[in-house]
């Protein structure tokens, strides 16, 4: 009897592993050829590393790619030829890009759209509108997407939005004022969290807007530092959120403008509704990864009018940085680093590069932790975000 018991037991807890796990059969996309740029490299859950392109402003050339682990292929504009018959293609400015339940979630800032494919084939599912949509965030059956709702450069002061989508209808339900340009958002302890920049006004916002989503209505702000942009939330609680700066301008004798940083780049963590700087960190780009660590890239030496780019690892524990100029290694061939994404399972860190011309197509870099060189690949104009599946 206890045989017969453990072999349904057995049974049973296959099922649930198999049903639990990705679907095994072969996608649609497999027989895309691309440009082979490594040796396969099939390891832990990931079979591809999705990038966006942002593309050109009002050019209507954003495009999506993905890098296959399995063979080394990286595939341009996999989203055009896997529907062929969407012939205005992705669109315009693609600003971010998630993953959720199997699905690929595009935010087409320039748009106003918000694509959803199927993560395996790129398969198109729906778009949902949305006015100058910026970052996409999860939680449960819902996305929220932070949104510039009509605001224009140089105009009046325009109050941003967050909008609230059903993942399963793909209808919006719901939608919430915030500060101005707002930007990046995440989901921390039943409350959405989302950076103000403010970014098309003379003087920049420096909030953190607070979100009870049992309401969807702001509770509260957080005054943080001037001009936010990127903003995620660690397992812990905390929430992080990177600071543009603000610049001053000033011209030359020859009557060149010259841009001097009055107030650097920086990281914040907000925890315990406080916020406080992250000591010498500068962020021009970020991730947060699975791994309890955050990734960021920026110019050390913005201050005094260097350059210097440097990658920073923080750890969300206790906040400690470790420091590395990528001019002391095989990440110096990067020229405008504009997107990084680390991979939690080997540590790899994926850098986008958008070049810097902004006319020609950036790179993909792939690194490992140590920033030894691994591939790299010719990607779309501005490669900027990028998910592993």
């Amino acid at each position: 009897m206890k045989k017969i018991a453990l072999l349904v037991f057995s049974t049973l807890l296959a099922a649930i592993v198999v049903s639990c796990s990705k679907d095994e059969t072969t996608s649609r996309d497999a027989g895309l050829a691309g440009v082979n740029v490594a040796v396969g490299e099939k390891n832990g859950k990931f079979d591809k590393l999705f990038v966006l392109n942002e593309g050109n402003y009002q050019k209507n050339n954003s495009t999506l790619d993905f890098f296959r682990f399995s063979d080394g292929n990286y595939i341009s504009d996999a989203f055009g030829q896997m529907n062929p018959t969407i012939v205005q293609g992705l669109g315009d400015t693609g600003n971010d890009i998630a993953l959720q339940d199997g699905k690929l979630w595009l935010v087409m800032n320039g748009s106003s759209t918000i694509h959803v494919l199927d993560a395996k084939d790129e398969d198109y599912l729906s778009s949902i509108t949305v006015p100058d949509p910026r970052y996409i965030t999860f939680d449960g059956s819902y996305a929220y997407v932070s949104s510039y709702a009509g605001a224009v450069y140089g105009g009046e002061e325009t109050k941003g939005k967050v909008y609230k989508i059903n993942t399963d209808t793909y209808k919006v339900e719901g939608e919430v004022e915030v500060g101005c340009q707002p930007e990046g958002l995440a989901v921390a302890g039943g409350k959405l969290y989302v950076a103000n920049s403010g970014g098309y006004n003379y003087v920049h916002e420096s909030t953190v807007s607070v979100i009870d989503l049992s309401t969807f209505k702001v509770s509260s702000q957080i005054e943080t530092a001037s001009n936010l942009h990127f903003l995620a939330a660690s397992a812990n609680g905390d929430v992080w959120v990177s600071s543009y700066g603000e610049s001053t301008w000033s011209q030359d004798a020859s009557g060149k403008w010259i841009q001097s940083m009055s107030e650097p780049m920086g990281l914040y963590r907000i925890s315990g509704g406080k916020s406080s700087a992250v000591k010498d960190v500068h962020v021009s780009c970020m991730t947060l990864c699975d791994n309890g660590f955050i990734y960021a890239i920026g110019n050390a030496d913005e201050l005094s009018g260097g350059y210097s780019n440097t990658l920073y690892k923080v750890n969300v524990k206790n906040a400690s940085v470790t420091s590395t100029s990528l001019s002391g290694t095989d990440a110096v061939k990067v020229s405008n680093p504009y997107g990084i994404l680390a991979n939690p399972e080997n540590g790899d860190i994926y850098i986008a590069d958008s070049g810097l011309t902004y006319t020609d197509p950036g790179k993909v870099w792939c690194f490992t932790k140590d920033l030894k060189f691994k591939w790299s690949a010719t990607a779309g104009m501005l490669p900027a975000h990028m998910v592993l599946f």
